[in-house]
């Protein structure tokens, strides 16, 4: 990171096909760099922007969740729009902002919410809930969310959960030796056949079918303890932030 400015530490990551978004909240910056080119570049920053506590992005747009709300950068002419959307007095503790099909969705782990914000062709609408009246999740120990259509949220007391519609779906892994730890944070997208589940407490990211079924795992020997993970099953690649740099597996 300190290639591409001085002193800078990723805080958070987001892949949107060839494109990497990375937060930076010790320098209050966000980057993009092309993956698989490795060409990079700023993209915004400094106090129009805020503190990213957190990225997603779609299209040529990068938003980050700061503290005033979400604000939108293009990737294109680096215009950013501080209060795309704004903050709301619902909100709780905001663990995890993702975008898909267009539009934005936060994880609230302080209310076990998950709040929906549908893109329109005035900007974004007001807030809404994804999940149905009759479904009432605990999600205070969610670690992070993916969208590949349906929604996936890793706990830190090792489950996986799995929304459609508003609904839970029950979700069992099948096959994974030795099992599933605790600290689990899953990634996907509706670029990827499989679900990638970081395994913290064992060192590894466990690939699975998207029905729960073993595939595959990557392990590793070292210290590191990842906070986030993307994938480009098209590039073959896995990259995994821990400690304010980002880590390749290539996938096989």
């Amino acid at each position: 990171m300190s290639l591409l400015k001085k002193g800078a530490v990723a805080s958070a990551i987001t892949l949107y096909e060839d494109a990497l978004g990375i937060a930076d909240a010790t320098t209050n910056t966000l980057y993009v760099v092309t993956v698989s080119s490795k060409n990079s570049q700023i993209i915004a920053g400094g106090q129009g922007l805020g503190k990213p506590h957190d990225v997603a992005m779609h299209g040529n747009m990068l938003y980050a969740l700061v503290d005033t709300g979400i604000a939108g950068v293009s990737t294109t002419d680096k215009k950013v729009t501080p209060d795309v959307v704004k903050k709301d007095k619902e909100w709780g503790s905001l663990a995890s902002l993702v975008s898909f099909a267009g539009n934005l969705y936060l994880l609230d782990t302080q209310k076990s919410r998950i709040w929906k914000y549908v893109s329109t062709d005035k900007g974004f609408s007001e807030l809404r809930e994804y999940l149905n009246p009759d479904t009432l999740p605990d999600l205070s120990r969610a670690t992070g969310m993916a969208i590949d259509g349906s929604v996936w949220v890793g706990t830190s007391d090792g489950k996986i959960i799995r929304f459609a519609q508003g609904q839970e779906n029950t979700f069992v892994s099948k096959g994974v030796e030795p099992g599933l730890g605790s600290f689990l944070l899953v990634y996907t997208s509706d670029a990827a056949d499989n679900l990638y589940v970081l395994d913290r407490d064992n060192k590894r990211v466990v690939v699975l079918e998207k029905d729960g079924t073993y595939l595959s795992q990557y392990a590793w020997q070292g210290s590191i303890v990842p906070t986030q993970l993307v994938v480009s099953e098209k590039l073959k690649k896995m990259l995994l932030l821990a400690e304010g740099k980002i880590y390749a597996i290539g996938l096989k």
